[in-house]
């Protein structure tokens, strides 16, 4: 690959002397540009880019941003799956000031357009395939002001403005912008469905996200480090684990999809020293053909996190990988709180440490607090609250949810249920309904409220069950309409897809005559999900 130029550095001007580039996200990766100039920094398909050209190309892709009017602040989005452009854009903002506010490539074409709204995204790249989905509701979006497009797009394709990636690169200079920001200012943010049934973007400050490299030693990336990064870049898996990487001055390989032949091929090709991975993804690993066969000597650490995971297939996952294995808790809003490190899934002493959910990590706390928000002693069942360095500063324009979510103290309302012991996490059931299916969070009121489109059904409640596959599967319990005794749960299932993201669909459907509430009229969801969860092992991780 020819190298775009050597990088240069613009002098950056301003009168506020708290202002800085050094306090963005983009100091972490600058001192590599140079250091490693000639290493591999980013892989994917069968192009690798060294650090210098990573740094020139991010370089140009910030005065590509200043160039289309972004400013401090601005939001700037990425809609497509994983590539090596993702984090030329995220470098690329932080150098411009931008906050780069992702779309889940998954959602449906009406919730991308919410999310695009709700940011006031100004620019946005987005790869060729998702044009057509572009396409139904791009004018629903005024503040779009430029479009950059990914991949192979024929000109008839692109409206006036709009330019194909290389073509708008190659248009700007490899200059680092180098504008000044505060560590308070917003770098990023990362939406997850809201309990109102909108998404909510959650914020994370340039000093905050950039506290991610204190999971460097637990994680054992470092600079010699080849990393493998399979999980959405539009996920906090996929972004923190890119940024820890970057930021450590390490290799990153990128899976565009998270398929088991690929993933072992990718191991295997690259020499992966460390991965992380959602429970579904890993069993969907070890029941791959020939998966036990593998011989993956470079590989050191499988962090996973996301989802439920069941003793069974902890068991599986250490004969198949054959290195350490550490489980991550937290949330999109906190990023890892908490981790079992590989010494503790083998500890034949305590195995009841492999039902925990770790210790906190360097930088984080714990606690279980009673409904007086008091904090409980160990043993005793409550609702967890973290606090944590890399936790988010609150939710775009949303003060009300914050104040809901962030305690006075800066601690997290997790939502969960759980207890400590011995200075270890148990989690015992979910106070929120939040299900967790394939590491994707689906609130039921978002699913609940399309299934009450439906003119057949009157009555709805959805709830997470037990899921090998998934870890929970969304699951919708109706009430059928009079004159709609012949509705099925296929055609309930074909109705949501329609309007919701596959993985929100309800992956079954479940008909009563009516729904158990208590006197005030809520339902009892706890009732309809006991049958489901009495015989699980396990009923969160």
């Amino acid at each position: 690959m020819t190298t775009p130029g050597a990088m240069a550095t613009a002098a950056p001007t301003s009168d506020d002397p708290a202002l800085s580039p050094d306090h963005s996200l983009a100091a972490l990766v600058r001192p590599w540009f140079h250091a490693r100039a000639h290493q591999p920094c980013l892989s994917c398909d069968d192009v690798t880019r060294t650090w210098g050209e990573f740094g020139a190309r991010s370089a140009r892709v910030g005065q590509g941003l200043v160039a289309a009017g972004v400013r401090r602040g601005s939001r700037v989005s990425f809609l497509d799956q994983n590539g090596p452009e993702y984090f030329e854009l995220l470098v690329g903002a932080m150098m411009a000031g931008g906050v780069v506010a992702s779309v889940n490539w998954r959602l449906a074409p009406r919730e991308m357009a919410q999310v695009l709204n709700l940011s006031g995204a100004s620019f946005l790249l987005v790869g060729a395939s998702f044009l057509d989905a572009l396409d139904t509701f791009r004018d629903q979006v005024p503040t779009l002001a430029k479009v950059v497009v990914l991949g192979a797009v024929a000109d008839e394709r692109l409206r006036e403005g709009d330019e194909r990636y290389e073509d708008w690169l190659a248009r700007h200079a490899a200059v680092d912008p180098q504008v000044p920001v505060a560590p308070t200012d917003t770098a990023l943010m990362m939406y997850t469905s809201g309990t109102t049934g909108l998404p909510k973007g959650v914020m994370f400050s340039n000093a905050g996200f950039a506290r991610t490299l204190e999971m460097a030693d637990v994680s054992r990336v470092d600079a010699e480090a080849t990393v493998l990064v399979a999980m959405p870049v539009f996920h906090s898996l996929g972004t923190s684990f890119g940024v820890l990487t970057l930021g450590s001055g390490g290799h990153i390989v990128v899976a565009r999809e998270a398929k088991p032949d690929l993933l072992f091929d990718l191991l295997d090709r690259w020499a992966i020293s460390v991965t992380n991975l959602v429970p579904a993804v890993l069993k969907a690993m070890v029941e791959a053909p020939d998966a036990v066969r593998r011989d993956l000597p470079a590989l050191e650490r499988v962090l996973y996190a996301g989802s439920p995971i069941s003793p069974e297939l902890l068991r599986r996952c250490l004969d198949t990988f054959g290195c350490g294995m550490v489980q991550l808790y937290g949330l999109t809003e906190t990023q890892s709180a908490t981790a079992l490190p590989p010494e503790a899934h083998l500890d034949e002493d305590r195995p009841w440490l492999l039902e925990s959910a770790g210790r906190p990590v360097a930088g984080s706390r714990v606690r279980v607090v009673g409904p007086d928000g008091r904090e409980l002693p160990e043993g005793e069942v409550g609702e967890v609250e973290l606090w944590a360095g890399t936790a988010m500063t609150g939710y775009w324009n949303d003060p009300d949810a914050t104040a809901a979510t962030i305690r006075p103290d800066g601690f997290v309302r997790t939502g969960d249920a759980g207890y400590v012991r011995d200075g270890y996490l148990f989690l015992r059931d979910r106070i929120k309904d939040m299900v967790v299916t394939g590491g994707e969070n689906v609130y039921p009121v978002e699913v609940e409220n399309v299934l009450l489109e439906h003119p057949g059904i009157v009555d709805a409640a959805v709830i997470g069950v037990p899921s090998e596959r998934w870890g929970e599967a969304v699951t919708g319990i109706v009430v059928r309409a009079p004159g709609f005794e012949e509705l099925s749960a296929g055609d309930v299932v074909a109705f949501c897809r329609e309007r919701l993201a596959a993985y929100k669909c309800p992956k079954q459907v479940e008909f009563l005559d009516q729904l158990p509430r208590n006197p005030s009229g809520k339902i009892l969801k706890r009732v309809l999900r006991e049958p489901y969860w009495q015989r699980s092992e396990r009923r969160i991780g």
